[in-house]
């Protein structure tokens, strides 16, 4: 079970890193108790999304954030595709039907849970949770974060692709390349965005990769998943990335791209990548410190188009979002089952 939160809304300086001076770099472990599985979910207190709920829900307007689960058709990272079979139930003639999914839970829009990734070098996940342990027992699994309720309370969204296109930067979601956190700050003041000075809410970035993605041929969209390295466009990933989803109190993070951050990390080095080629001290990429030191879901793949134009129709780049994952004791990542309110 989740500790009770601990300090869930205070403000704690990023230079308090690491919480835990025996542990890897930049690790938050023991800030919401040492047993915690909730990690910054733990922001989402019944205040925080009551409060959430009362200022974004407006219209009712819905919009869906997920990627339908067979997409991509030819999934990267060596990732199995979607099986999906319907079964007619009974005699011929009987409209009954039941249905078989098989499907990777990362191939198309995810959270990635806290299972997922660790710290490389220090062999430890969230809290300092061994492989060991994950491998012996449920901890961390994604059925935590459904029963507290999902990932639900005021989405934010940064529209990077409009902000590119309005200010002549070129940007290629298909290239391993990073999107600077100076051109993240421009969004920000460019839409007037503004985040909760008490914490909880969940950032979305496009950078087009789902619409990119979706006009490529078949031919073209099964060579993009059979390239050496996975070449992405996302996030940069710096001390500076780090200390700035710190400062803004994320309760989660996530994305339209593949991985959230730059694909590879190292730019395409190998799947070895020392951390003086990515900027960080001590890790290799963002995933570390987000989901084994801080405890905070990754979403990745997210369908963000039409949630982009809702956003440009409103004039607003906040909203509620609902988002509950599979109940799945001990599961590693869910598809997200995510809607935006307005």
């Amino acid at each position: 079970m989740a500790s009770q939160p601990v300090l869930a809304t205070a403000t704690l300086p990023f230079s308090s890193l690491p919480l835990d001076p025996l542990g890897p770099p930049y690790n938050a472990w023991g800030r919401y108790g040492s047993s915690d599985q909730l990690g910054t979910l733990n922001m989402l207190v019944p205040s925080v999304v009551a409060a959430a709920a009362r200022t974004e829900i407006r219209t009712g307007t819905r919009v869906s954030l997920d990627w339908p689960l067979n997409q991509p058709i030819h999934p990267n990272y060596g990732r199995d595709r979607l099986k999906h079979v319907i079964r007619r139930k009974g005699p011929e003639g009987r409209v009954v039907n039941d249905d078989l999914l098989e499907f990777n839970t990362q191939i198309s829009s995810q959270w990635d849970g806290l299972r997922h990734y660790g710290y490389l070098e220090a062999q430890r996940y969230y809290n300092n949770t061994t492989d060991e342990q994950l491998h012996s027992s449920l901890a961390l699994g994604i059925d935590v974060i459904a029963s507290s309720g999902g990932i639900t309370g005021r989405g934010i969204l940064l529209d990077y692709v409009s902000w590119a296109e309005a200010n002549s930067v070129q940007l290629d979601p298909l290239a391993s390349t990073s999107i600077p956190l100076a051109h993240l700050q421009r969004v920000i003041a460019s839409y007037n965005i503004t985040f909760s000075p008490c914490g909880g809410d969940i950032l979305f970035i496009r950078s087009g990769f789902t619409a990119t993605f979706n006009k490529l041929d078949d031919s073209s969209q099964y060579m993009s998943s059979k390239r050496p390295t996975a070449d992405f466009a996302g996030v940069e990933a710096t001390p500076e990335v780090l200390k700035w989803i710190w400062d803004s109190k994320f309760a989660a993070v996530a994305g339209d791209m593949p991985a959230f951050e730059r694909s590879p990390p190292g730019g395409g080095k190998s799947d070895a990548y020392p951390a003086e080629e990515v900027g960080l001290e001590g890790v290799c990429c963002l995933h570390e410190v987000l989901l084994g030191g801080w405890g905070c879901p990754i979403g990745e793949m997210f369908d963000l188009e039409a949630l982009a134009e809702m956003c440009k129709k409103e004039a607003r780049w906040s909203f509620f979002v609902s988002s509950v994952p599979l109940k799945v004791p001990g599961g590693v990542a869910s598809p997200p089952n995510a809607i935006a309110i307005f």
